[in-house]
């Protein structure tokens, strides 16, 4: 299993609604990610879609979903002065750098409102900013 953690300066409840909510995941990991019956949609910026089942879900605390094929566990805990401690766990991770690149762009989004991804159809694959 590998891990890796990120700090946001933002609470629990701003990490988790990212990702928890269609609203959230569209503007940091997919072009679409809508969620029907317990199964979030992706379509991903290089065509690629997968239909993956949110597992469990603890308000601001755990989001577990398996997306294309794996277990990916995000456990977020609080600090003492209002952050959040975010740990991504994956039963399946090879090198991690599409890990590490999510990670980025939701904590770009979360603490500062800013959207990392290039938005160039032409630059998907193997860019870590797609």
């Amino acid at each position: 299993m590998a891990h890796w953690k990120v700090h946001f300066r933002s609470g629990p409840n701003d990490v988790f609604r990212a990702l928890s909510t269609q609203a959230g995941r569209s503007r940091f990991w997919a072009v679409e990610a809508g969620e029907a019956d317990g199964v979030i949609r992706f379509v991903l910026p290089d065509g690629r879609t997968e239909d993956a089942r949110v597992e469990e879900a603890v308000q601001d605390r755990l989001y577990r979903l398996r997306y294309f094929g794996s277990t990916w566990t995000f456990t977020l805990v609080p600090d003492e002065s209002g952050g959040t401690d975010l740990t991504l766990s994956c039963d399946d991770a090879q090198d991690g750098s599409d890990h590490v690149s999510l990670l980025l762009r939701l904590k770009a989004l979360v603490d500062f409102g800013v959207d990392l991804r290039n938005h160039d159809d032409g630059r998907t694959a193997a860019y870590v900013d797609s």
